[in-house]
């Protein structure tokens, strides 16, 4: 509560200004006529996390807490008053039919994710409660906007402003729980390149990349033997290569391991590239990549023309992150100069 009251305090102003502005959009109620309205209904769109006030991280509790202000017009004298409060999944689902919010992403708020009072007290020209969302339940529901329709109805005295009176929470969830990118490379990549090294190595130019798995059939070189590291120019680069040498199909180099739950993005420096065919960066579930003939199955993919992929894991997963191609057609290569991972770093820590 006390976190309340400091908000309700700094928000004074901003409610005086909204309570004049209210005041002229309700004129055709009779004179002598008090509305109880949703300061922020205004806005048709409520965003959280939008801007700091919008939200209380509640670090100790787990709770990510909205301050919901409760205005009252009129001329009459201060005196306590109650309102029932209450979701109304049906308006937050017609902002999702309406197309006012994104529909890829957007859900209507489970209600397991948040809690408010049923009924609030108010006794001043405006007064408040808290919209609380439970953090532990929101990992499952990464890369979703959760909207909520708060309406109250039925006050003690006085009567409803009834177009002030729903509030719109659009909650996007992976800012909340995701924060700040940042950069994981060196905790979970090995050889990760600029350059990349060689477990075996010609002496000249073809060798076998250290710490990464390479599939036989990107092994095209010295007999099968040499293939995926390509000492180019004086420095270490991955490769794969097609020219006057045995044709790669499904050619894979990956890394796996398990990575915690979260938010994560791979991008990929390219030296340079000149692909015919299939060739992607790819994260999928499990030990290894699928072949071209089910890429639906990994988690994430993009070609080399648009190296950087992104994906959400709800819970603890192994992970296998790498290149894949398709290099059936003669002259065509690829050379990748360095790999690079970052997760997202969320208020909670």
């Amino acid at each position: 509560m006390e976190n309340l009251s400091k908000y309700l305090n700094k928000a004074a102003l901003l409610v005086s200004v909204l309570f004049l502005f209210a005041c002229k959009k309700m004129v055709s109620s009779p004179d002598g006529t008090a509305n109880v309205y949703l300061t922020a209904a205004i806005n048709n769109l409520y965003p959280v996390p939008g801007i700091p006030a919008n939200y209380i991280a509640d670090k100790a509790a787990k709770k990510l807490r909205v301050p919901v202000y409760i205005s009252r017009s009129g001329l009459q004298g201060k005196t306590t008053y109650t309102v029932n409060v209450a979701a109304d999944n049906s308006a937050a689902q017609k902002l999702i039919d309406n197309g006012q919010v994104n529909a890829s992403k957007a859900i209507v708020a489970p209600a397991e994710t948040y809690s408010f009072p049923a009924t609030v007290t108010a006794g001043e020209d405006y007064s408040g409660f808290e919209v609380a969302f439970d953090v532990n339940k929101l990992n499952a529901y990464l890369g979703k906007l959760l909207i909520l329709s708060v309406r109250i109805s039925d006050p003690s005295k006085f009567q409803v402003s009834e177009k002030l009176s729903v509030l719109n929470i659009v909650l996007d969830v992976d800012p909340v729980m995701l924060g700040t990118k940042v950069e994981i490379t060196d905790t979970w990549i090995r050889n990760s390149g600029h350059p990349f090294t060689a477990s075996s190595f010609d002496g000249v130019r073809r060798g076998v990349l250290s710490d990464w798995t390479t599939s036989a059939s990107v092994k095209n070189y010295a007999g099968g033997t040499l293939g995926g590291y390509d000492y180019y120019g004086n420095t270490g680069f991955m490769s794969m290569e097609r020219y006057s040498s045995p044709q790669i199909p499904n050619g894979k180099i990956y890394q796996s391991f398990e990575l915690p739950a979260g938010k994560y993005e791979v991008a990929v420096n390219m030296l340079d590239f000149s692909i015919k065919e299939d060739a992607y960066i790819m994260a999928a579930p499990g030990s290894s990549l699928p072949d071209i003939g089910n890429i639906g199955t990994a988690l994430a993919y993009s070609p080399l023309t648009a190296p950087r992929i992104e994906f959400v894991l709800a819970a603890p997963t192994q992970v296998s992150i790498g290149v894949m191609a398709n290099l059936l057609l003669d002259q065509q290569y690829m050379r990748i100069d360095k790999w690079r991972l970052y997760t997202y770093k969320g208020l909670w820590d």
